[in-house]
């Protein structure tokens, strides 16, 4: 029992740490100033959403662990190994094949891996397609970040 209660304290050090640390750095995205009147969408407004992701993200950690009692198995390091080498061979093929085939070919290989849609190709293809696409729009549209294209085209 005295084990099984530090297992569960040792679990919730990440996320009670990230937490602190996401408390640290919304503190300092309220410290920003503005240069001149923007709205509600200023210079401090995505680290703020970006710091309310991350609570709700932790909050869903920290509670699914808390629920969750039973033991779980010892795991592999191939998966991990496995989108380490997915993400370097992502960062070699990103200049020349572009970012649109580069992304949409390491975003399947991050399904693949995660098992997401497993047995459903297409579905898996369509939400390749559309989060290759989303993140086009935000680096390229919402940024002006020029992005590789492959042979100029996409």
């Amino acid at each position: 029992m005295a084990m099984r209660r530090l297992q569960w304290k040792n679990r919730l050090l990440l996320p009670l740490f990230l937490f602190v640390l996401t408390t640290v750095y919304i503190a300092a995205a309220l410290q920003i100033q503005p240069q001149f009147s923007e709205g509600l969408v200023g210079p401090g407004f995505m680290p703020l959403v970006t710091a309310f992701i991350m609570y709700a993200a932790l909050a869903r950690v920290i509670w699914n662990d808390l629920a969750e009692e039973r033991e779980k198995p010892e795991g592999s390091l191939l998966p991990p190994f496995l989108i380490v080498l997915a993400t370097i061979l992502y960062i070699i093929a990103f200049k020349p094949l572009g970012y649109s085939a580069a992304t949409f070919l390491f975003v399947l290989a991050l399904f693949h891996l995660f098992q997401f849609q497993e047995g459903q190709m297409i579905k898996r293809l369509l939400y390749a397609v559309a989060v290759t696409a989303i993140f086009y729009g935000l680096f390229a549209l919402a940024f002006g970040i020029r992005l590789p294209t492959l042979i100029g085209v996409i």
